[in-house]
């Protein structure tokens, strides 16, 4: 812990605005991890086998009730195009309702992911902001400072400018290493809602014409 204060103390005022860059960082994957692995949690070929096993039974009520308990974006397309098949609704509407459901869930899949690029990027130029600032202190206390006081003030500029680095680096790498895992996650959940809707839609139109 003494090595960890010291740390930021030698750091100065640019560490604290690292580490609330850290902050918000932590808290953007925390609320991302918990969604796409808690809130999007779902095995779509098991729930697509069987509300189409229920409709082809004449549930149709119970498939709609196994989705709205899920409550998942994949859970809430489907349900929403059971409803409108069960309304009797034609193809194209049936089809229009999906789309108009996809629209409003797809985008909260990705939503706030991006941010953490952007702290990626403040941190690293807040880390480069910092060095900078440390090397002018140390240029500066070579050529104005006391003699007696220069090696102090040398190592104190040359401290701020590597341990602001250092905190930049340890706040952009793990947010990018992290977007990208999410991201991959985002594309992976959305490649199947679009699969599942569409196997789904075509199950309920074939279903139609027999």
């Amino acid at each position: 812990m003494e090595a960890v204060a010291r740390f930021f103390q030698e750091g100065g005022t640019w560490m604290y605005i690292l580490a609330g860059v850290s902050a918000f960082a932590i808290a953007v994957m925390l609320e991302r991890l918990i969604y796409y692995y808690i809130r999007c949690r779902v095995n779509a070929k098991m729930l697509l086998t069987q509300t189409t096993r229920m409709v082809r039974n004449g549930e149709v009520e119970q498939a709609r009730q196994l989705c709205s308990k899920l409550k998942n974006p994949l859970a809430i397309i489907l349900e929403s195009a059971l409803w409108h098949f069960q309304q009797a609704e034609p193809d194209q509407e049936i089809q229009n309702a999906v789309d108009e459901i996809a629209l409003r869930e797809l985008p909260k899949i990705q939503r706030r992911t991006h941010y953490l690029s952007l702290f990626a990027n403040i941190s690293t130029l807040m880390g480069l902001l910092g060095t900078i600032f440390g090397l002018q202190q140390a240029f500066g206390a070579l050529a104005t400072a006391d003699p007696s006081q220069k090696a102090n003030l040398l190592a104190q500029g040359i401290a701020m400018a590597m341990n602001t680095t250092a905190m930049g680096l340890i706040v952009a790498i793990p947010c990018m290493v992290t977007f990208s895992i999410l991201g991959a996650k985002a594309n992976n959940i959305i490649e199947e809602i679009d699969e599942s809707s569409v196997r789904m839609l075509n199950f309920l139109f074939a279903q139609r014409r027999q």
